[in-house]
């Protein structure tokens, strides 16, 4: 007897759209189904990134820190360098910051976590020291508010970002060949190495690329908050993570698709915009994307399980 696995996370996203639906207050309006999707953008968009690191095995911490840093340096030389260069150099930034961490987990073979914790606080701290810890508002510009004020045929660009990087991540893991590198290096990097793939090359690409995904999150929260803060996003690495674990990527890597980034995604978002609605403290965001993530696991926890009991009652 074989079990195909449901696609729980996909159940477990629509019954709780349900349930806000029918017990929360104002959240089955068109401006509240379209703000939680505008804010679903940006942390889709960064999940996306977050998944890449999560294939290969590792963990990224320091996408808080790398968008307050984006946000700090673009509204810095905006003045001098006007809109577009200004969000393009607080983006390069962002992936400069990837392109590190990658080099120092592929190349010097240093743990992801004390790497990215490491340019966590380094990020951070950079953006305190160019700001002096203060938030500095960015002049008024059409084109700087466009990235998460604008429309393309109706729909918001922040939105449209999300789907595309959707798409991109699609295709970089399913139709690519340094997506199934990525895999293999996350499933076993000795036997990976083993076989001839350069693992320190892979991984740093990895990292990269994920940095290119914060990059454009970024983008579109500093243009959405109009102003350069160094506290900006302290929690965006946790609710990536989560989104990811919620939608059952296996954070030992080597495994994922994008539709499980997606569906973590809109829960995370839905649990956020719910607490709000009902007035409950913002701190009840995290305890509920907490208790999230502890069922998503022991659910998959228990799944892994049926399949094994499964298979050996077959035999």
């Amino acid at each position: 007897m074989r079990i195909k696995r449901p696609p729980a996370v996909a159940l477990v996203c629509l019954g709780l759209f349900l349930l806000c639906c029918l017990l929360v207050p104002r959240f089955a309006t068109f401006g509240n189904i379209e703000n939680v999707l505008r804010v679903a953008a940006i942390l889709c968009i960064v999940a996306c990134g977050q998944a890449i690191v999560i294939i290969l095995g590792g963990i990224e911490f320091s996408f808080g820190a790398s968008v307050a840093l984006a946000s700090v340096v673009t509204v810095t030389v905006l003045p001098t360098t006007g809109p577009i260069a200004g969000l393009a150099a607080g983006g390069a930034c962002v992936i400069g910051i990837g392109a590190a961490n990658g080099w120092l987990v592929g190349r010097m073979g240093l743990p992801p976590v004390i790497v990215t914790l490491g340019t966590l606080m380094m990020a951070s701290g950079t953006a305190a020291w160019l700001v002096g810890g203060l938030p500095l508002d960015a002049p008024p510009s059409a084109a700087f508010s466009w990235p998460a004020r604008g429309r393309v045929l109706g729909m918001p660009v922040s939105i449209l970002a999300a789907m595309l990087a959707c798409l991109a991540l699609h295709l970089l893991l399913a139709h690519s060949r340094i997506g199934r590198l990525w895999y293999h290096v996350g499933a076993n990097p000795l036997a990976a190495r083993l076989a001839g793939i350069d693992v320190a090359r892979i991984t740093l690409l990895g990292y990269v690329v994920a940095g290119a995904f914060c990059a454009v999150g970024a983008i579109i929260l500093t243009s959405r908050v109009a102003s350069g803060q160094p506290a900006l996003a302290p929690n965006l690495p946790f609710e990536t993570i989560a989104a990811c674990a919620i939608g059952g990527l296996p954070l030992s890597g080597g495994r994922g698709h994008v539709l499980q980034v997606v569906f973590g995604v809109l829960t995370v978002a839905m649990l956020n915009n719910a607490v709000v609605l009902i007035n409950l403290p913002v701190a009840w965001q995290l305890v509920l994307l907490g208790l999230a993530v502890l069922a998503s696991v022991g659910l998959q926890k228990d799944w892994a399980a049926l399949k094994r009991l499964a298979g050996r009652t077959a035999r």
